[in-house]
C-alpha cells in the first residue's frame, strides 16, 4: 500500500511542478520537485519497494517533459543509486547531511544529463549555466525538509493496520466473573 501512496504522490508532485512551477518549460524557478521524493526514497524504502515506485514515475515524466525518452527515468536512477551509495558508506548522523545531499547529489546528476544530452541531441545547444543550476539546487533543498516531513507523515499512516487491534480492548476473561 505505501508503494500506491508514494506513486500517487510522485505522480501530483510531477503535475504540480510541470503545471504551477513552470509557467513556461526554460523558466529559472522551476524546482525539480520529483527529485525531493527520488532521494527520500534512497534514503528511507529498500531498492524493491524504490524501484517500484520510481520506474513509473519516470515514464511519467518521460512523456510529459517531451525530452529523449527515458531521460527521466534515467535521472531517477542515477539520483537514487548516487545517494543510496553514499548514504550507506557514511557513519554520521542522516540529520546532519541530508538535506545538503540531496542538493549536491541534484547538480551532481544534472550535470551528467547534460552531458547526455549533448551527445544526443547534437542538433541543438543545450546550455548550461552554473549560476542557473545552483539557484535550482537551491530551490531543491528549500522545498525538501517540508517535503519529508509530508512523507515521513504518509509512510507512518499507510504502515498502520487497517484494523488497529492494539486498541481494542480484548479482555482475557468474564468481566461478569466474581474475583475471590
Amino acid at each position: 500500500m505505501l508503494v500506491v501512496y508514494y506513486i500517487l504522490i510522485g505522480v501530483f508532485l510531477v503535475l504540480f511542478q510541470t503545471t504551477v512551477f513552470m509557467p513556461t518549460p526554460v523558466w529559472l524557478f522551476a524546482p525539480d520537485l520529483y527529485y525531493i521524493l527520488v532521494a527520500y526514497l534512497a534514503y528511507r524504502l529498500d531498492l524493491l519497494r524504490s524501484l517500484f515506485v520510481l520506474l513509473p514515475l519516470g515514464c511519467v515524466l518521460d512523456v510529459l517533459s517531451g525530452t529523449v525518452v527515458g531521460m527521466y527515468s534515467f535521472l531517477c536512477l542515477c539520483g537514487y543509486f548516487s545517494i543510496r551509495a553514499v548514504v550507506d558508506r557514511l557513519p554520521v548522523n542522516e540529520s546532519l547531511y541530508q538535506i545538503p545531499l540531496v542538493g549536491m547529489s541534484f547538480l551532481a546528476v544534472s550535470w551528467c544529463v547534460f552531458f547526455l544530452l549533448r551527445f544526443f541531441e547534437t542538433g541543438e545547444q543545450v546550455v548550461w549555466s552554473w549560476w542557473q543550476m545552483l539557484v535550482r539546487a537551491a530551490l531543491v533543498v528549500a522545498f525538501t525538509y517540508p517535503l519529508f516531513l509530508g512523507f515521513e507523515m504518509v509512510k507512518k499512516n499507510a504502515q498502520r493496520s487497517i484494523v488497529p487491534w492494539n486498541r481494542l480492548r480484548l479482555r482475557p476473561d468474564n468481566r461478569r466473573r466474581r474475583r475471590a
